[in-house]
């Protein structure tokens, strides 16, 4: 292996550490506003008992379920998680 692409090689190692350091705290961030989200628009829910899956992220929205007991939800907000509306799914 020559020295550039042993060079090149560590770099793309320290980098692929670093993203997944990031990625995992952006991650943890987003689920703690889309919990926040949640809670705001379902009134009385028990922020204990909720589970939050299908996240689904475009530029302008986000959506995303919410099981909450034998309940679930379907949401959206804004991709800013602002004006979040969640509504019973049958």
């Amino acid at each position: 292996m020559t020295r550039h692409k042993l060079l090149a090689s560590a770099l793309t190692l320290a980098l692929a550490s670093v993203s997944g350091c990031a990625g995992t705290e952006m991650e943890e961030a987003s689920q703690d506003k889309i919990r926040q989200a949640t809670i705001q628009a379902i009134e009385g829910v028990d922020p204990n008992l909720i589970a939050i899956s299908d996240i689904t992220r475009t530029p302008a929205k986000i959506s995303w379920r919410v099981t909450s007991g034998s309940r679930t939800y379907a949401c959206d907000a804004d991709g800013f998680y602002r004006l979040p509306w969640c509504r019973p799914e049958v």
